[in-house]
């Protein structure tokens, strides 16, 4: 009598096993298909449940009470398992709707899909097979979907102009990110490109290339770095910083396209340690940042800078002439060098004066007309020159690190460190001097020291 139970609930036991693969296949056929279950039959996804449900508590319970075999047993995991994967109601947002079925004899008890009709067992099924096998053996009854491809990845601007940079452009080079509001420094190392910094910045208030002067708008295009201010120039405000460095806006493109404006730079923040929230033009980074990018690139002059943003920033890095740029690069470069050895001339003749202690030739360096010692015009700067003449016997100055750090058509700022000493007192600092052209000739308007640390920030 138990063999022949026992028999009898292993086979009813493969049967929901049949029905209950059966079914899901079915509805991975109907969701490939695309079909839905028609709304009259929603109504009956509870009760498909429920007497699911009902049918596999029945059976375990007549499994545990008539003591099956071991084999018997070992396949209760699997109804509970099978139980809380395929018979969890769908989401209203999956579009699948669970339904049964009756048909006229009142014993419809196979769940469906829309309208795949009742499922029977096949004929030559054979019931002690796992469920297993028979999946395998249904499996290339299933239509065969290919994978959706994943969507389509957007290459960040940095990468595609890592890529495109030819291996001896340059030794550094600056690339700004408008759109991910980052500014790269990359090195050149044995003719490889890498990312030596990336520091967050601010950009202009308002999106877009910049046009006109006053539009608070950021430039966008290739630029180049043709100065540099440290703290004593910019501590008139704590908006830049302890450094800024001057960019080439507006270059011949731009004055060609008729934009204006001017003083567009790289400084720091009145912020301290996070960029400003934005600027009216410039870009802006962190104070330790501004500190780091100077101590790597020192003046920086002739440095590119190239200025992108998003989709118009991805066109623009396509249509770089870096042949064009590595020239314009040079052209600057030669540039600087010779208005560098030009303000060596003058700062060294300057010297010289100095220590001469002739008040005509020394005043000949000096735009007498505009200079200012702080409140002093030039007659009381003078003389207090003569005094300073007539009190020490020798005057030496010494002067090293000779740079020049801001240039112009009508302006030029050379800075260097200066010993000063005399038969009394000896002074070592860092010295600034502020040229204007007047009539077509270079004259100092202004001086001031500041700390030789500073110099070498």
């Amino acid at each position: 009598m138990w063999k022949n139970l026992n028999k009898f609930l292993s086979y009813k036991l493969k049967e929901i096993e049949f029905r209950l693969n059966t079914w899901k296949r079915s509805r991975e056929i109907s969701h490939a298909y695309g079909k839905r279950s028609p709304k009259k039959f929603s109504r009956l996804l509870p009760g498909a449940v429920k007497g699911a449900k009902v049918s596999a508590i029945a059976a375990i319970a007549l499994l545990l009470a008539a003591g099956v075999i071991m084999g018997t047993i070992k396949a209760i995991p699997w109804i509970s398992s099978t139980l809380s994967a395929q018979f969890t109601p769908s989401t209203p947002n999956q579009g699948e709707r669970h339904v049964q079925q009756t048909d006229e004899s009142g014993e419809g008890d196979a769940p469906v899909i829309g309208e795949l009709e009742a499922t029977v067992l096949p004929e030559g099924y054979d019931p002690s097979s796992s469920s297993e096998q028979y999946a395998a053996q249904t499996q290339n009854d299933l239509p065969q979907t290919q994978p959706e491809p994943p969507p389509p990845t957007q290459t960040p601007l940095v990468d595609i102009f890592k890529a495109g940079i030819p291996a001896g452009f340059s030794d550094y080079i600056i690339f700004a990110d408008k759109s991910a509001k980052v500014l790269y420094l990359f090195k050149n190392e044995q003719d490889r490109w890498k990312i030596s910094r990336a520091f967050p910045m601010a950009t202009g208030e308002r999106h877009g290339p910049k046009l006109i002067e006053g539009d608070k708008k950021t430039p966008e295009g290739n630029y180049f770095i043709v100065g540099r201010k440290d703290r004593s120039e910019l501590s008139v405000s704590p908006l830049y910083g302890p450094v800024a460095f001057v960019l080439d806006y507006p270059n011949e493109e731009d004055r060609n396209a008729r934009r204006t404006g001017h003083g567009i730079w790289i400084h720091g923040s009145e912020r301290g340690n996070i960029p400003p929230l934005h600027t009216s033009g410039c870009m802006a980074l962190s104070n330790p940042d501004i500190l780091e990018l100077g101590a790597v690139l020192g003046a920086g002059v002739a440095t590119p800078v190239i200025i992108v943003n998003g989709t118009e920033g991805k066109k623009h890095l396509t249509a770089i002439n870096f042949q064009k740029l590595s020239a314009e690069k040079e052209r600057i470069r030669q540039k600087h060098d010779a208005n560098q050895a030009q303000f060596e001339t003058i700062v060294n003749n300057w010297k010289s004066a100095w220590e001469s202690k002739d008040i005509e030739t020394y005043s000949q360096f000096y735009s007498v007309n505009s200079f200012r010692d702080g409140v002093q015009r030039w007659d009381a700067f003078r003389e207090r020159k003569l005094r300073t003449f007539q009190i020490y016997s020798t005057i030496e100055v010494g002067i090293s690190s000779i740079v020049l750090t801001d240039l112009t058509d009508n302006s030029a700022t050379v800075k260097f460190v200066q010993v000063y000493s005399t038969n009394l007192n000896r002074l070592e600092n860092a010295k600034r001097l502020f040229f204007t052209k007047v009539q077509g000739e270079w004259k100092i308007t202004r001086e001031s020291t500041f700390p030789k640390e500073e110099f070498f920030l």
